[in-house]
């Protein structure tokens, strides 16, 4: 069953598999009738061919029947006549399927699904999203395409079913998390332990306090970039199963670190050890994730490698039922242990980290050939696993640069390789017509802080950047193929040294040096020149861009003025990013600055990134199960439009309750904290141990370890979150605590 609504229109499907018939009721108050049984017909021939189902004897002999009606208490009782008539006809066992936004109210309206048991569908939002015209056409095949899909999901969940040992009608939609907590609880009931229980995500410890600090579940992830021009081959690698590893390589990480690293051994003396309260639940997890590998490996269980795929999803996430933060920042502990070891690891391996966090991590291979880059990378992957502590993460390379200017996370630019279609043998059998030939490639422009300039100037900004990194590689290039020519003429057998790469490079530096003096300079001077020009002939435009830029983002720190200073500001900042022209940067940026008569070394001239960063983590997508940390203050997606999930084929809107719950906990969390806080000696740096004593025993002064305008200033980022997307119990919060402070 199928009920897709929208603003008195819709559409309601039913699919009786066992007397092989479909009945579509479409819901128009107009007099209009697109839908035909022929054309449901061939759109469900369509949905099944795309789905790679099989085709069967009752396929080929489904019937389908349209029907009309103004209402939707209309199409409700047409709904309730044909399933009290189908259980007439058919009295035997049947389950009821359902896929609906609002499955309490169908139930309610229709009384004949109480003879059945309800399976719920989890439903995408954009299946109610109508056009004004020609939407029945879609709508039916929406509708057919879900019709066509109810079989192989319900015996897809069936299948779990039967693994979880649990009732196909009980899972909830978010299968994951329920089957983790089903398998979590029937292991610690085997070890005889007492279940924490709680629907808060808060674990029911027997009535300890709540608010207590120890059960805030904030963790700082950590996240590693190293700014600058990277001019050879870099490739940025995804990162899987590290919580997994971490989980099960957790006895050799505390033997690397001492035996203290997880604060297992027992002190009598020491107070609350979060580490020493879990210990026994995190054994019992230990061993039930041993026990997925061996079915996931073994046998191929799909449900298995899913679990283990979302496996700190459920450690983190408040919404299962065994939900533990100290089981949380134990694992987190741990897999920052692993984390470093692996960074460490490349490092001795001779890879350069540009960015790393828990997700992906992007390096330099150090090779200009792109095939050279390739076989490097692979050798790296091999030999990190044959490394015992890395047993079971997986690095999965997701795309090469040629050529990467890199600021941070939310701010880069590349020559990005798009030959990765062509497969391997094609490239070694094309290896001497690549050199010669330019590969293909896309530029890349995903620069932040290129959104707060003002519209006129944008185009500018990308032009000159893309440029900047577009040139050398060209020259590169032209490079590789005199050297190959010359090496051809020789007859010698090419050399491919550190050496070689070191005198190409400084062949690159130089020629990059001298188009600093004679192109780039010269465009820079016209460019600010006309931006000077333009707003002074519309004056107007700098008033409205300060007010367009001003509201762009939640939490933007840009300050509005001269739009050529800040183009220039921007601009060379992002220049100078490549150490080994800086100082040319630097001297171009002097004579800039000239032109918009600022001193080189004025407060004005100095660039400061426009926007703070906020990320909200674990955001976990309600239909695809989808889950990724969010940057509220940065993340284009996000602020171009609605908050969807960012997978193409989902693009479901996101719970904005759940989402504004979680950073109204945050915000309780973090004033919890701030009036909690240890106080410091501003001399020895030491924590203050009596309460009673005004100074440190060193003599010095005691302070707050955050400083109120730190936490001002975090306050207020919330303040500009909850005002750009009407998040109004967040707003008040935030307003109240600004207030009282």
């Amino acid at each position: 069953c199928l009920a897709c609504l929208s603003e008195g229109r819709g559409i309601y499907a039913m699919y009786f598999q066992a007397s092989a018939t479909i009945l579509v009721l479409v819901v128009n108050p107009f007099q209009n009738r697109e839908l035909s049984s022929s054309l449901l017909d061939r759109q469900f021939r369509e949905a099944s061919q795309a789905l790679s189902l099989n085709p069967t004897f009752q396929r080929n002999r489904i019937s389908f029947k349209v029907d009309y009606v103004r209402t939707t208490e209309a199409a409700e009782k047409h709904l309730q006549r044909a399933l009290i008539d189908y259980r007439s006809q058919h009295p035997g066992p049947a389950i009821c399927v359902i896929e609906t936004l609002n499955i309490q109210a169908l139930r309610e309206n229709i009384h004949a699904l109480d003879d059945f048991p309800c399976v719920k569908i989890p439903s995408n939002v954009h299946d109610s999203g109508y056009q004004a015209l020609g939407w029945q056409i879609a709508a039916g095949k929406i509708s057919m395409q879900r019709c066509a899909a109810s079989s192989q999901w319900l015996n897809e969940r069936i299948l779990l079913s039967r693994y979880a040992h649990v009732p196909v009608g009980n899972f909830e939609l978010d299968w994951l998390i329920f089957t983790a907590d089903v398998f979590v609880s029937r292991a610690l009931h085997d070890q005889q332990q007492i279940l924490w229980i709680s629907d808060n995500g808060v674990p029911d410890l027997g009535g300890i306090v709540e608010e207590d600090a120890s059960f805030i579940d904030e963790v700082d992830s950590p996240s590693l970039t190293y700014p600058g021009a990277y001019r050879r081959v870099t490739v940025e690698l995804k990162i899987h199963h590290l919580a997994v590893n971490a989980l099960l390589k957790s006895s050799q990480i505390d033997e690397i670190e001492g035996g203290v690293a997880l604060g297992f051994d027992h002190d009598g003396d020491a107070g609350f050890d979060e580490a020493i309260s879990c210990a026994p639940a995190f054994r019992v997890l230990k061993q039930l994730i041993q026990r997925c590998i061996a079915d996931a490996v073994a046998s191929g269980n799909v449900f298995a490698d899913a679990i283990l795929q979302h496996l700190y999803r459920w450690i983190c996430s408040p919404v299962s039922k065994l939900h533990d933060p100290a089981i949380h920042r134990v694992l987190h502990k741990i897999m920052k242990k692993v984390f470093a070891l692996l960074l460490s690891e490349l490092r001795k391996l001779g890879a350069t980290i540009i960015f790393a966090n828990f997700f992906k991590i992007i390096i330099d291979t150090g090779k200009f050939d792109l095939l050279a880059a390739r076989a490097y990378c692979d050798c790296l992957l091999k030999a990190l696993q044959t490394r015992d502590l890395f047993e079971w993460i997986e690095l999965e390379p997701l795309q090469f640069w040629h050529s990467l200017l890199f600021m941070d996370q939310y701010n880069y630019g590349g020559i990005l390789d798009k030959s990765e279609a062509q497969s391997s043998a094609d490239i070694d059998l094309t290896t001497n017509e690549n050199v010669r030939t330019e590969p293909q490639v896309d530029i890349i422009s995903s620069w932040n802080i290129a959104e707060y300039l003002p519209k006129e100037t944008q185009d500018y900004f990308i032009l000159v950047v893309s440029e900047f990194l577009y040139i050398p590689w060209k020259y590169s290039l032209e490079q590789a193929v005199v050297r190959t020519a010359v090496r051809d003429d020789n007859t010698c057998t090419p050399s491919i040294t550190v050496t070689a790469a070191e005198n190409l490079e400084s062949c690159i530096t130089e020629y990059l040096k001298d188009q600093i003096s004679k192109y780039f300079t010269d465009k820079l001077l016209r460019i600010v020149n006309d931006i000077l020009q333009h707003f002074k002939r519309n004056k107007t435009d700098i008033s409205s861009a300060a007010s367009n830029e001003s509201a762009r983002s939640a939490g933007s720190n840009v300050h509005i003025g001269d739009p050529a200073l800040e183009f220039i500001k921007h601009v060379c900042a992002v220049l100078a990013l490549d150490q080994h022209v800086q100082h040319d940067i630097l001297r171009m940026r002097k004579n800039l600055l000239k032109l918009v008569r600022v001193k080189e070394f004025a407060p004005e001239a100095q660039f400061r990134d426009p926007c703070p960063s906020f990320t909200l983590p674990n955001v976990i997508c309600s239909y695809c199960n989808d889950f990724r940390d969010l940057d509220l203050c940065r993340d284009s997606a996000l602020l171009e439009h609605e908050w969807r999930c960012a997978v193409p084929q989902c693009r479901q809107p996101y719970n904005r309750e759940q989402m504004e719950n979680a950073l109204l906990q945050i915000v309780r969390q973090r004033e919890r904290l701030y009036h909690l806080q240890d106080l410091v000696c501003l001399r020895c740096r030491g924590v203050k141990a009596d309460h009673l004593a005004e100074q440190c025993g060193c003599g010095g002064s005691f302070r707050c370890k955050e400083d109120s305008s730190d936490f001002l200033g975090k306050m207020q980022v919330f303040h500009k979150v909850a005002v750009s997307q009407k998040f109004q119990l967040l707003e008040d919060c935030v307003s109240w605590i600004l207030q009282v402070r």
